[in-house]
């Protein structure tokens, strides 16, 4: 019925503006709108109350809409734009918030805790997956994006395994479920005082186990600013590990049923390139190629463009996802999620 509606719903007439815009921005515009201002109704809801952080806000706000009301089908183009491209800007704009110093002071820990539990952590849900029945190619797929960086890595694996797209879309629905109950969990757990973390242990902990890097963002954030810098940059790691690990698989694919010249082509094509632009930022702001009114203005602007991304994230979030995962997929994602949590938190602690 719901769909129905949403079908029958005219898009908002924006004739006056034809002629001025590209027509995939006026395809875009009722989103981004959207997602503009529920960010600043998150501003102004964590401005009146202290304990809520404005990304979390965003993201809740939209998932109060989205599964709560009707959203008419021409909002979608802006908000999967605001959930990806606009996103993905915002954090290469938080690269002006961190110089070398700072990633030469997280010290060898740093990485060693994210490659263990990336390792690890793609061994046991595979183990699990075959424990479980389900197929190689999901466990994989399964595998990839709780250990290293959510849905690209389930779409880098998928375009590399020609998995079937129902296996993708299930394997990326239970990555965004427990990526988002973990990052909800974290700041709690933090603050409950639960473990012996400092700011930067937590954005250890953050960083080497917490599946999208927007997720990372929101529960390092969520804490303070320092704990967000440690737990992007750990993240960084994960996904760069990302580039060996697709070749690997590459080569053991194309001695099977895939040829190279098909693996290059998915891996130039699914990577995300915008961490070239994060690592840029970084670069610049460490020669002190910015001014501290531009940082400042940059800062503020980042922020602005996560809680667009967030907010198109929370209005993406369907709970009747939930019953469409199916029982083994959710158990063994929520299982490998405890995992890289439960290895990452004993390697940090250890480690201290």
């Amino acid at each position: 019925m719901r769909g129905e509606l949403e079908r029958e719903e005219k898009p908002i007439s924006l004739s006056f503006l034809k002629g001025y815009l590209p027509p995939s921005l006026e395809e875009k515009l009722p989103g981004l709108i959207l997602t503009a201002v529920i960010s600043a109704l998150a501003i102004y809801t964590s401005a009146q109350v202290s304990y809520v952080s404005p990304l979390i806000a965003a993201m809740g706000i939209g998932m109060i809409i989205r599964n709560f009301f009707i959203v008419p089908n021409f909002y979608f183009p802006g908000i999967f734009y605001s959930m990806r491209q606009v996103l993905r800007l915002g954090i290469i704009l938080l690269g002006s918030k961190i110089t070398l110093d700072k990633v030469l002071g997280l010290g060898w820990e740093a990485l060693l805790v994210p490659t263990v539990a990336l390792i690890t952590t793609l061994i046991v849900t595979i183990f699990l997956g075959k424990l479980f029945g389900l197929t190689q190619k999901m466990s994989l797929l399964l595998g990839m994006g709780t250990s290293i960086c959510g849905a690209s890595a389930v779409l880098i694996g998928g375009s590399l395994t020609k998995s079937k797209e129902a296996d993708i879309i299930v394997s990326i629905s239970a990555i965004t479920v427990f990526g988002t109950l973990s990052m909800l969990l974290y700041p709690v757990i933090f603050k409950l005082e639960i473990f012996p973390l400092t700011l930067e242990t937590y954005g250890v902990w953050v960083g080497s186990s917490v599946h999208e890097v927007a997720q990372v963002v929101t529960a390092g954030f969520s804490v303070d600013k320092s704990s967000g810098e440690v737990a992007v940059l750990v993240k960084l790691v994960r996904v760069i590990l990302l580039i060996p690990l697709a070749f690997v698989l590459s080569l053991i694919i194309s001695w099977g049923a895939m040829e190279k010249r098909e693996s290059r082509s998915s891996r130039v094509i699914t990577f995300p390139l915008f961490l070239i632009g994060f690592a840029g930022m970084v670069i610049l702001n460490s020669l002190e190629f910015f001014t501290p009114k531009a940082l400042k203005w940059m800062e503020f602007t980042a922020l602005f463009l996560l809680l667009m991304g967030m907010a198109g994230m929370g209005l993406e979030t369907d709970f009747r996802r939930l019953l469409k995962i199916g029982f083994r997929p959710f158990f063994v994602g929520l299982l490998s999620t405890f995992f890289i949590s439960g290895i990452s938190l004993l390697l940090i602690v250890l480690l201290k």
